[in-house]
């Protein structure tokens, strides 16, 4: 790590000395200059401005622009949807100023994508949010989704672990609409392939699909919503080749608190006593314990101490090439990530068993001219990774002996240096990671496609064909080193030996088949402007198939089409339609047809709101609509009455031998009916500028209902099978907030921004059991509600007990046990008892229902800093089987139990060992707010001065540092992570926060 600081220091300390004051000239003249982003992309419509002065001018449609100035003068660069840059006029007539993006969507005239299709903003009627990623923090982890959380509104990004090269998030949309599968799928250039595993130098933007008008493309595919992921093209103005570094640290927190012997061994014994049995450790034993007098007869680990470090290391590399000419442009990339675990004494002289993954990922995008009509598109993309465990895939079972195993349970080495153990706990953390080998997972993929592009003016005036196609191979075998070794209990007279050595010897290889995916799109698109009307139009066909390992082959196929019309570049009509089926349903309700429209006005544009200095743009859109999704959970085919063959000694005997003969059993039952489900869209949406475009922002109201949700029917439990059938609603509505601020001051560009989204799903119709009472049912509660015991308080004393409803839950009920209020009983009134009939569904569960990001961007001078927040509201956490998870699993957490002495400030109820299925019970007492704003990244950096990089011959060069998932404010009174409240406990990865250094050169 040294190596790589203090060269990093040492070029922050010469940024810090090439900054010369200048006397003013009165000289004066023109100065002309191009104006690109940060990918050498001419920028049209950006403004030139004399600082302090009126002059100002505009650049082309090349980028280029002139303006009367004089020596020393401070031009004023800007343009929106980019940071804004300053220039002193020099000696020079002619310069090139690059413009940042800004961490904050797209402007009115940046061109985004749309399904096959790019449109400029102002164009775009459809509820979508896009931002460039060209400005993203280049963060250290392995999964770049993660990083994405709280940039768009409509976008909520959970993360979902921390474990080396399994720090990635799921996506999801607006709200929960579906009682299934609810999360986003990821097109890369528009096809279903795996975001999470791409380097984000591979990206250009991201753009969220939200509703029907941008979803119907796809059919039936994709209604729970897309994350559409553009990667990055060349460019035929300039060349530049870019050289990333970064290393960084992760440090675990917000860890299980464990408890010392001596106050488990007292705990334990409190358990059993109010269980009613004999406590197990005498006043000798806990002395022991509590002096650590003989360690290896009264062992008192720490087992976070001993075999986890205290920070990780993280690194990564990146080489990317982009240019081109007038006839081809190109973009290459090639990277490398390596990712170290927490797992101390893993190293030996035969192998690391620490936990690890590292990736190699390539990309060539290349787009050919063969002629003035065609063009011709070859992307080739790959990864190769590898990921490390201990043992035989024994990750999690290590980490749930950290977490779980009693700290007296055994010395980890005895006397002689072997390791402890016991009939009890045979597996031994020490042996885990220095005598059971490694497994390795590798994992090959390679992405191609192929895209063909042909003008048919010749034809007709704006008509093109366009072919595109793709194809992906995945394949992930696993291999690595094994051996095992003896635990021995050596606390009594003669030593007891557990499990068998063996020596060390290679694992067999094991390969996981190759998994295959194409898909193919062809048709027509049409562009073509008539005086003041514009029209643009697709029509494309596809077909998809793929195959994975032991199962059939996925498959579908389908119609897309788009038209879209404007007027004066004023007013706005899109349809979009597609028609799609699947091989999953019936033959004959395998294809359906989901069409949507849309219209846009541009207000500002009319006479009557011209001039206005407050509004400089506003624009009224509209969407309604359907999609369709067949991502509907299940088997494959339910449509299809499937048996099975029993050959597991069991079946039906006949005659009097009492033999029992190989029997077939029925595996589910048929829905001839089953299909899709179906989500109708509301949209209405305001773009808006204010001040001359200092203040930006949009405002959509949404109405998603969805139906044809799969549900199981109520039929009778005699049947012993559940029959699932499409009977399901749910309706979703909310708003999505985005709003943004952009200021020079002199010196300083800032960028302010902000977004949310505030949803509320109710289920309208599930098929559930039937005769259940009103307060038991799911319609009116929101997805996902949780069904519990309503709680009263801990009872207190005998008296109280006996006073209340009698609880039957499950063993005895004594003080400082949880009290349940009688909510129900056969006739849906209280009826003293406390039993399953008193279970209520309530509007509270894991998802959020409100979610949104903040933060700044500014520059000054050759520094820049960024600073973002992202949180979530509106959500509980279950925390029981954290503070109340088992008998050898009593923490620092314990401590706040209930006691007699402890009644008035005790937070959680009694301990027990086998007595406690009554405190277990799923209830509310053991939700808590799980709401949450966390500082999720900062960054500090600085852009070298060019005088300093002129002689290496470097076109630019910045030094950051940041840190990422820094701090959270919570309302929790427990130290976990109210994002990950597992992290750290069970059998899962510590959460870690990750600081980091890096430097980006450009040639």
């Amino acid at each position: 790590m040294k190596t790589f600081i203090n060269p990093l220091l040492g070029l922050l300390l010469l940024s810090s000395t090439g900054v010369l004051a200048q006397s003013k000239a009165t000289l004066s003249g023109s100065f002309s200059g191009v104006v690109t982003g940060s990918d050498g992309k001419p920028l049209p419509g950006a403004v030139v401005a004399v600082q302090e002065v009126r002059a100002q001018t505009v650049t082309d449609a090349e980028g280029r622009f002139a303006i009367n100035a004089a020596l020393g003068d401070v031009l004023v660069i800007q343009k929106k949807g980019y940071l804004a840059q300053t220039k002193t006029v020099g000696d020079g007539t002619a310069f090139r100023v690059e413009l940042p993006a800004a961490l904050t969507e797209a402007g009115d005239d940046d061109i985004v994508p749309i399904p096959f299709g790019t449109r400029k903003k102002r164009e775009v009627n459809m509820a979508i949010g896009t931002f460039s990623t060209r400005n993203l923090p280049q963060i250290p982890v392995a999964t770049a989704n993660a990083t994405l959380a709280g940039r768009l509104a409509g976008l909520y990004v959970q993360q979902s672990g921390s474990a080396p090269g399994a720090d990635g998030a799921n996506f999801f949309g607006r709200g929960a609409s579906t009682f299934g599968p609810n999360s986003l799928r990821a097109l890369v250039d528009g096809v279903l392939r795996p975001f999470n595993d791409i380097d984000i130098n591979e990206v250009e933007s991201i753009t969220v699909l939200k509703d029907a008008a941008s979803l119907a493309w796809y059919g039936l595919r994709y209604g729970n919503g897309v994350v559409l992921v553009t990667t990055r093209k060349g460019s035929a103005t300039r060349s530049n080749l870019q050289f990333d570094v970064q290393g960084g640290i992760q440090v675990p927190e917000k860890m299980i608190r464990p408890l010392n012997s001596y106050d488990f061994g007292r705990l334990y014994n409190e358990a059993l006593v109010n269980d009613g049995s004999q406590p197990i450790y005498d006043e000798a034993t806990l002395n022991a314990y509590k002096t650590g007098s003989d360690l290896f007869r009264f062992p008192d680990n720490n087992y976070g101490e001993s075999f986890l470090n205290k920070q990780s290391a993280t690194q990564r590399y990146v080489l990317s090439a982009d240019g081109g000419s007038n006839g081809v442009r190109y973009f290459a990339l090639l990277s490398y990530f390596n990712q170290d675990g927490l797992f101390k004494n893993a190293k030996t002289d035969d192998f690391n068993a620490n936990m690890g993954f590292n990736r190699f990922n390539f990309r060539g995008n290349v787009d050919f001219d063969v002629n003035k009509n065609l063009t011709v598109g070859l992307n080739v993309a790959g990864r190769s990774e590898n990921q490390r465990q201990p043992g035989s895939q024994e990750a999690g079972t290590l980490l749930s002996l950290l977490y779980n195993t009693p700290p007296n349970a055994f010395p980890i080495q005895n006397r002689d240096g072997s390791y402890g153990g016991s009939a009890q706990f045979q597996n031994n953390p020490l042996g885990i990671l220095r005598d059971r080998g490694f497994t390795s997972f590798v994992t090959r993929v390679l992405m191609a496609t192929i895209d063909v592009r042909e003008k048919l003016d010749f034809w007709v005036p704006g008509l093109s064909a366009n072919i595109n196609f793709n194809y992906d191979i995945q394949g992930t075998y696993s291999s690595g080193l094994n051996r095992d070794y003896q635990v021995i209990d050596a606390t009594g007279a003669n030593p007891v030996i557990f499990r068998n050595q063996t020596p060390l010897s290679y694992r067999s290889a094991a390969f996981g088949g190759t998994a295959q995916r194409n898909e193919a799109w062809a048709g027509f698109d049409y562009d073509r402007r008539f005086g003041q009307h514009s029209v643009k139009a697709s029509l494309k066909a596809q077909r998809n198939v793929s195959y994975t390992p032991s199962q059939l082959d996925f498959r579908g196929q389908g119609l897309s089409s788009r038209l879209d019309y404007s007027f004066k570049d004023r007013y706005y009509f899109g349809f979009v339609g597609g028609y799609s089926g699947s091989e999953n349903f019936p033959p004959d309700k395998r294809y359906g047809f989901f069409p949507a429209v849309s219209a846009g006005w541009v207000v500002s544009d009319e006479s009557f709101l011209k001039p206005n200095k407050l509004l400089s743009y506003l624009k009224l859109r509209a969407s309604y609509g359907q999609a369709g999704s067949s991502d509907i959970g299940g088997s494959r085919f339910p449509f299809e009455q499937f048996f099975a063959r029993n050959t597991g000694g069991g079946g039906y005997t006949f005659g009097t031998g009492f033999s029992a003969t190989t029997s077939a059993n029925e595996v589910s039952i048929a829905n001839p009916n089953i299909t899709w489900e179906t989500l109708t869209t509301l949209n209405a949406g305001v773009d808006f500028h204010l001040f001359n475009h200092a203040i930006t922002g949009s405002v959509d109201y949404f109405i998603n209902n969805r139906r044809g949700i799969l549900t199981p029917s109520a039929i009778p439990s005699v049947l012993g099978k559940t029959l699932v059938v499409n009977e399901g609603e749910v309706e979703s509505k909310g708003v999505d907030l985005t709003l943004n601020y952009e200021k020079q001051l002199g010196r300083l560009s800032l960028s302010l921004y902000g977004n949310a989204t505030i949803t509320d799903d109710r289920v309208l119709a599930e098929n559930g059991q039937a005769g259940l009472p009103g307060y038991q049912s799911t319609v009116g509660r929101i997805v996902g509600s949780r069904f519990v015991f309503v709680s009263d308080g801990i009872f207190q004393s005998q008296a109280e007990i006996d006073a209340s409803p009698r609880q039957v839950l499950s063993g005895r009920v004594v003080p400082g046990d949880i009290k349940y209020k009688d909510i129900g009983g056969v006739n849906g009134t209280p009826d003293g008892i406390v039993d399953n009939l008193d279970r209520v569904r309530i509007d509270e569960r894991d998802r959020p229902k409100s979610y949104f990001g903040f933060g700044t961007v500014a520059r000054y001078g050759i520094f820049d800093m960024l600073v973002h927040f992202q949180g979530v509201a509106g959500r509980t956490i279950d925390i029981q089987g954290i503070v109340n998870s088992g008998p050898f699993n009593f923490n620092q957490e314990s401590l706040n139990r209930w006691t007699p002495e402890t009644a008035a400030t005790a937070l959680y109820p009694r301990l027990g060992i086998s007595d406690r299925a009554n405190n277990t019970s799923a209830s509310d007492f053991w939700l808590v707010p799980g709401d949450y704003v966390r500082l999720k990244n900062v960054e500090l950096g600085a852009t070298l001065p060019k005088g300093l990089l002129s002689r290496y011959r470097m076109k630019n060069a910045r030094v950051y540092v940041g840190g990422f998932n820094l701090i959270s404010f919570d309302k929790l009174k427990l130290d976990i992570d109210p994002e990950l409240p597992g992290a750290g406990r069970g059998s899962t990865y510590p959460y870690v926060k990750t600081f980091y250094a890096g430097i980006r050169t450009s040639f």
